[in-house]
Formats: C-alpha cells, sequence, structure tokens
C-alpha cells in the first residue's frame, strides 16, 4: 500500500541527502495515529503517540529523561532553527553544564575549529573560514548563527557529525569496498541499511533519478552520512568530555524521520532513550511551491517523529541583498567571471575580469571575505570596494538592493 504525498525537497547534487522534506498541510492526517480535529496551527506542539496537544514546558518536562534529542531541520526556515535554539536553551536551563550540539553542517576535520569557536579564540569571519563554510554547507550563516553564539557563550561542545569530503567522494564514486587504503581506516562501522529506510529513500528520491545507479550512489553516501554522525554521537558521550551529557543533533528531517537514520544508528552502537522532534510547516509559501514533488510514499508503520511542532515556513531569502556576480578564486585572488544584468554590480560598472583587493577597506583574501561581508548588508547600504582592473587599482562604490526574483519560462 502507498500513500500519495506532497513534499518539499531542497534540489541541488548532495544537499538532497541533508534536506529536509515539508509535509503538505493537507497530507500530515495520513502519518499520524490520532488525526488532528482541526487544522493546526503556529506554535502548537502534538504529542504524536497520544494525538495530545502540550505545552512547551509539557513537552520539555516529556524530553528531559532523554539522552539524545533529534530536531529534524528543514533547512531553509529560520523558524525551524528558533525551535532549535529554544529546544537547546530549554535543556541547557534544566540542565546546565551537561548539554552537547551534534551539527551535520560541520565535517570532521573541522571540530578544532569547533572547538576554537566554543572556546571564544576566533571571531566569526576567522570561523568561518577555518570551517570552510560556503563550501561545505553553503546556506546562509544566519540561520545558524543563533545556535553558535549561545554555544560559544554559554561553553556548550559543538560536534562536527559528517565525514570529510575526501571519504563522501570516495564512497559516492565507488562504494565502500573501494575506499583508498589511507581513508579505510577512517570508515565508520557500516551496519545493514533499514528496508524502510530504503524504500523511503528509493520513493523520495529514487523516482527523480535518471538511473538506478545514480540512486545507489546516493544511498551509499545517505549512510555514510548517518553512520559517521551515529559514531560522531557515541564518541563524543563516552568520551570524558561528554560523560553525563545529554546530545542535541541538528540535521535535515530525513536522517532522523521514523528513526531509522541517524537514531538506530546510534541505538546500535550504544543503547540509549532518544526522542525526535519536527518543526512541521503549516503551510508552504508561494515561493516554495515550485519545489514541490508528489510521491507515492510506502506504507511505514513507524511514528515520522514524537513530537511535531507546527511552524510557518519563512526563508531569509527576502531579507538577503546580493551583488549579482560571480565569482571564480584562483591563486589567492578573488575575481568576477560574470555580471548579472540590473545587479547592483552591473549599477556600480563592475566587469568580468575584475579582481577584488579590498571591500570596506579589509583585503580579500578569499571569498569568504566577499560572502561573509555582502551578507552583513541591507537594503540601502554602500560598499567601498578596491578592483584591480588591466593591472590598475580602481576604486568602485557600489549600492545594494533586492534583485527581483527571475519567473521561469
Amino acid at each position: 500500500m502507498t500513500r500519495r504525498m506532497s513534499h518539499i525537497v531542497l534540489l541541488g547534487a548532495f544537499l538532497l541527502v541533508g534536506s529536509s522534506a515539508a509535509l503538505h498541510a493537507g497530507d500530515r492526517s495520513c502519518e499520524m495515529p490520532y488525526p488532528q480535529k482541526e487544522v493546526p496551527k503556529a506554535e502548537e506542539i502534538v504529542h504524536l503517540p497520544t494525538g495530545l496537544k502540550v505545552s512547551l514546558d509539557g513537552m520539555m518536562d516529556m524530553i528531559s529523561g532523554a539522552t539524545l534529542v533529534c530536531v529534524g531541520e528543514t533547512h531553509d526556515n529560520i523558524h525551524a532553527h528558533r525551535v532549535e535554539l529554544i529546544i537547546i536553551r530549554e535543556l541547557f536551563r534544566r540542565f546546565p553544564g551537561r548539554i552537547a550540539i551534534g551539527m551535520e553542517m560541520f565535517r570532521e576535520p573541522q571540530q578544532e575549529a569547533l572547538d576554537r569557536w566554543t572556546k571564544g579564540e576566533l571571531s566569526e569571519l576567522a570561523f568561518l573560514k577555518a570551517v570552510k563554510w560556503y563550501d561545505n554547507w553553503g546556506f546562509d550563516f544566519g540561520y545558524y548563527r543563533g545556535i553558535l553564539e549561545f554555544a560559544k557563550e554559554n561553553g556548550i561542545d559543538v560536534v562536527a557529525l559528517n565525514p570529510s569530503k575526501e571519504i563522501q567522494e570516495e564512497v559516492r564514486r565507488g562504494g565502500l569496498d573501494n575506499v583508498s587504503d589511507d581513508l579505510r581506516a577512517k570508515l565508520p562501522e557500516i551496519g545493514e541499511a533499514d528496508p524502510y529506510q530504503r524504500a523511503a529513500m528509493k520513493a523520495v528520491y529514487g523516482s527523480h533519478l535518471p538511473t538506478e545507479g545514480m540512486f545507489e550512489s546516493f544511498f551509499r553516501v545517505q549512510m555514510l552520512w548517518e553512520e559517521t554522525m551515529a559514531e560522531r554521537v557515541v564518541d563524543y558521550l563516552k568520551s570524558p568530555r561528554g560523560k553525563g551529557k545529554k546530545m542535541v543533533t541538528i540535521t535535515g528531517g530525513w536522517h532522523v524521520r521514523y528513526g531509522f537514520g541517524l537514531p538506530k544508528k546510534v541505538v546500535r552502537r550504544m543503547p540509549l532513550p532518544y526522542v525526535i522532534i519536527q518543526p512541521v510547516e503549516i503551510e508552504i509559501p508561494e515561493e516554495k511551491k515550485d519545489q514541490q514533488m508528489d510521491v507515492d510514499l510506502p506504507e511505514i508503520p513507524l511514528l515520522p517523529y514524537d513530537f511535531a511542532w507546527y511552524v510557518p515556513y519563512e526563508g531569509l531569502e527576502k531579507k538577503r541583498v546580493l551583488m549579482g556576480v560571480l565569482l571564480s578564486e584562483n591563486e589567492g585572488r578573488v575575481s568576477v567571471k560574470s555580471v548579472e544584468e540590473g545587479s547592483p554590480a552591473e549599477k556600480a560598472g563592475i566587469r568580468p575580469g575584475d579582481a577584488f583587493v579590498s571591500f570596506d577597506g579589509e583585503p580579500v583574501e578569499d571569498m569568504t571575505d566577499i560572502l561573509y561581508r555582502v551578507g552583513k548588508k541591507k537594503e540601502g547600504d554602500t560598499a567601498s570596494l578596491v578592483l584591480l582592473r588591466d593591472g590598475a587599482e580602481k576604486p568602485v562604490e557600489i549600492t545594494f538592493f533586492r534583485m527581483p526574483k527571475k519567473k521561469a519560462h
């Protein structure tokens, strides 16, 4: 038996692996043993095993006995991240000094930079450079700033959950049996794939990939990510730093949905009580509807999560300004590859081939210097640039504005 469902999926090569699929509001009842009699309202919290609405304090009392608190997010929804921060704050208030955060957004080799951040040793810009934020994750840092600042202010450990890019790429290309000897020792223990998970992932993603081989490659990486995440969680909880602590994991929703992803892989290594909380969007904004796709999801005799926390869906795109250029980085120089018509860059006279020397008086060493500083700008703000053009430095003044979204043809 299958169920026709409408999902939001963030499209892109391997962002598929981490993206949360947000159910369309009209389809949620099929996954709830106690369907709600009324359309849910924003900020209502429902305990799925009983169908009862609970308060925030009630939910926190119920989850306080868990060692592992899994929150599945929609990456580009500010309200999902607000829910994550509230849960972290409330747990920290109840268990000061006994909370850690595990984040899919960081890879294992970046753990040292994360530790330096929580110790207050890095500025935000230096931190983003050290963790290669725009290369490894790419979503607006504004979604995660509040969580990471709270961790730094309160000395909360943040654990990088994802594997290195090198291991991921080798597994994607050739599978687990063809990883080079120097990386093989870093592979996590890979358990047998959960049949429900494989069927669900095949339904959600497999039908939208052009070949069977592409799904197998995708699914291999999904397993690598989750087995690595589970290993990182367990290694931390068993370490002196993690002894007696609770961990809140922040991942895309499909890594925790139904429990067959990260939670099951943790429990296989270390039996412990866990809970799954999902911020669930009450409606899909008009600008997101073109990302919806219909899915024939197989019958899965499992609850998708323990608590549904209903939230609006709002991204940062409408609040963000762009320069309107495509950048390239080569040998320590950031250059303009192309300029979008009608953009702030075009109106400022920026041309393809221009190289950045400085931005608001600060030297430009890599793309992060530009992406970070543009990200701090608002509608109507200006910036003073120095460009290198035809071997000579050229000062340029740019005024930022939001460009209208292009219509799909």
